[in-house]
């Protein structure tokens, strides 16, 4: 089975409503870039699909993550009468058939939500490797109980924020992404994506409803500070944010965030709302400010040779 045929297999499993996460949407994925998917079948139907990005890195072929993604999860078909431990030899099988379906390659390395699959036992068995990574989640409340749960500092600086800042739902894509680029520069990062890329992906996300770009402005009408939310039927995810330095200390940040956790649940229902990250303490700090918990993400790694395994060990 070629490739095209695989991505039209995945493509019907989306349509019949199997495949719901926003990550795992084709349309999600063909903005992001170059992608391919691995498949598993029992008695010649689907039950397993694990999409990634194609990419090249230190001159070899690397299946990772799409761009601009935090985490994806892989597909299982999961029968409602099968035992647990029925389940896990299935599983074992599904994950090492994607495995082997996996065009050749020198590098293999995604990050993979916790419901993904039970364990990771499968993959370590096939000699790769799993680091920890967390975001941090809030699951569905009503705005009472939301603000409850917000530390009472984190409640005085949005309470302050509303009297100075307005938000808007309408921000130019390009200022939007010039106040995301300049959050990386005044950490003296390098900007992750071009505008290019941003822009692509921007177009789809308006095209399919799945998600808003949010603009905090001063009382001279500036923008000082954005945030990009996101939806599927399930979770809402916090995908991007910058702001301004002139801002920084405005709070506006703060009101976008809280904003984003009324959008989310109020007017899109979803279950969950996904900081999507991060591994840095004091953005960490921030979220548990604001009553989200810990989940767990698995990052599966795997270099197809000892050299690439010391040039990625070097490069962490």
């Amino acid at each position: 089975m070629n490739r095209e045929t695989r991505k039209a297999q995945y493509n019907t499993l989306v349509e019949q409503g199997k495949i719901k996460s926003l990550f795992l949407q084709p349309w999600w994925l063909d903005a992001t870039g170059r992608w391919d998917v691995s498949l598993a079948f029992r008695n010649n139907q689907v039950i397993g699909a694990m999409p990634y990005a194609v990419k090249k890195k230190w001159g070899v072929t690397h299946f990772g993550m799409p761009a601009l993604t935090h985490h994806i999860s892989i597909w299982m078909e999961k029968p409602n009468d099968i035992s647990d431990h029925k389940w896990l030899t299935r599983e074992k099988q599904i994950i090492w058939s994607l495995i082997d379906d996996l065009p050749p390659h020198g590098f293999f390395s995604m990050v993979f939500a916790e419901n993904s699959f039970d364990n990771w036992l499968p993959f370590h068995w096939k000699g790769f490797h799993q680091e920890m990574r967390y975001t941090f989640v809030i699951d569905q409340a009503d705005e009472e109980t939301i603000d409850l749960q917000i530390n009472r500092n984190l409640k005085r600086n949005i309470r302050q924020a509303s009297e100075e800042v307005k938000i808007k739902q309408e921000v130019d894509p390009q200022l939007f992404y010039t106040l995301c680029k300049n959050t990386y520069q005044r950490q003296k990062m390098a900007m992750p994506y071009s505008y290019d890329l941003f822009a692509i992906i921007d177009r789809a996300i308006t095209d399919h409803n799945a998600g808003v770009k949010m603009g905090a402005y001063n009382s001279d009408n500036k923008l000082i500070a954005v945030a990009y939310l996101l939806w599927d039927n399930d979770t809402a995810y916090y995908f991007l944010a910058g702001d301004d330095e002139s801002g920084r200390n405005s709070g506006a940040s703060i009101l976008l965030c809280r904003e984003a956790l009324r959008i989310a649940f109020e007017e899109k229902k979803v279950k969950t709302f996904d900081f999507c990250g991060s591994m840095l303490e004091p953005i960490t700090e921030i979220r548990r400010q604001f009553g989200a918990r810990t989940v767990p993400l698995m990052k599966i790694v795997k270099a197809n040779s000892k050299i690439l395994d010391v040039v990625y060990k070097l490069s962490r």
